[in-house]
């Protein structure tokens, strides 16, 4: 008897999924990739932006007080104090970066292991989604000739450092290798998405400023020694020399020689869709060749350094 009605069941169980219809699927496959992005060429123009009104004054909080650091070309925050900042000296430097606090005191710099500073041009940081930890990225990627057939981003773990320890050394450090997938390209800005961990790289010198994108968690291809960056804008202007995405995501700055250009971002929006839109500019003060620019941890500030020794720091934010 036990055995019939177990029998009874399981037929009947099958015939339901016999005569059931499969569900509807509304938008977007389920397990589509939601960071995807297909080359797009913007077309707005930059020539009358207006200023963003929502940020206050930019003002000179102090001056670079470390000699050594003559050429800065590159910021990013420190995720764990709100008064220090890195950065690093473009090429011809050894293998260190640079921290000092927001009024430019010097606290120490930092030696990067396999770190060759061919032309490093800018940095950033973001939490790895699988240890947690936070991570420094160098970009070595500024070709003023456009010859180098590849270009260098160093990678490694934030050190937490103390106030009173002295020069120090990261102990391990990535080196990943990419190409462009249409030749060789001088670029100045790297932007680091803390949504996606996707690396975007902003090059300088074309009349039209391209953007390129590295998928984190940036894996080889089998049989590859470097990666094939991805284009996947084009910007309607030039002469980009840095540029930022706030930690929390919701704000991107790059900035030429005259000006920095803001964009707000939707929640869960490609890089690319919140460049399509025309941007602001908000406040700044025209540098001696300020290439350098960056959030302050909380997302609410940003900082400018220009090349040259004892450079003023700049800061600016929102009211």
């Amino acid at each position: 008897m036990f055995q019939i009605v177990k029998i009874s069941i399981a037929a009947t169980v099958v015939a339901a999924f016999a005569y059931c219809k499969k569900p509807q699927i509304i938008g977007p496959p389920l397990y589509g990739d939601p960071w995807a992005e297909t080359y797009t060429e913007f077309n707005y123009s930059v020539s009358d932006v207006s200023q963003d009104s929502s940020f206050g004054p930019f003002t000179q909080k102090g001056m670079l007080e470390n000699p050594s650091l003559k050429e800065n070309s590159g910021l990013a925050p420190c995720s764990y104090r709100s008064d220090w900042l890195y950065g690093h000296n473009d090429g011809g430097d050894f293998n260190r970066f640079f921290v000092f606090d927001t009024t430019g005191k010097n606290v120490r710099h930092i030696t990067v292991p396999g770190f060759s500073n061919r032309d490093c041009e800018d940095m950033g940081i973001d939490q790895n989604p699988i240890d947690g930890k936070k991570y420094l990225y160098l970009a070595d990627f500024g070709d003023n000739n456009a010859v180098y057939p590849e270009i260098y981003v160093y990678r490694f773990a934030e050190p937490i450092l103390s106030s009173n320890a002295g020069d120090t050394s990261v102990e391990t450090a990535e080196k990943l290798t990419f190409v462009y997938p249409d030749g060789p390209r001088d670029a100045e800005t790297l932007l680091v998405d803390p949504w996606s961990h996707h690396l975007y790289i902003v090059t300088k010198r074309e009349s039209k400023a391209r953007v390129y994108k590295a998928e984190y968690p940036f894996k080889l291809a089998a049989g590859e020694t470097k990666i094939t960056l991805q284009k996947v804008a084009q910007l309607p202007f030039s002469g980009l020399v840095g540029g930022d995405i706030s930690a929390d995501g919701k704000r991107i700055l790059i900035k030429n020689y005259g000006q920095i250009f803001y964009w707000t971002r939707n929640e869960k929006e490609p890089v690319s869709v919140a460049l399509s839109r025309k941007p602001k500019v908000i406040p700044y003060k025209i540098e001696t060749q300020g290439e350098a620019v960056c959030w302050s941890n909380d997302s609410k500030s940003y900082y400018t350094v220009s090349e040259g020794k004892n450079a003023p720091i700049y800061k600016g934010g929102v009211r």
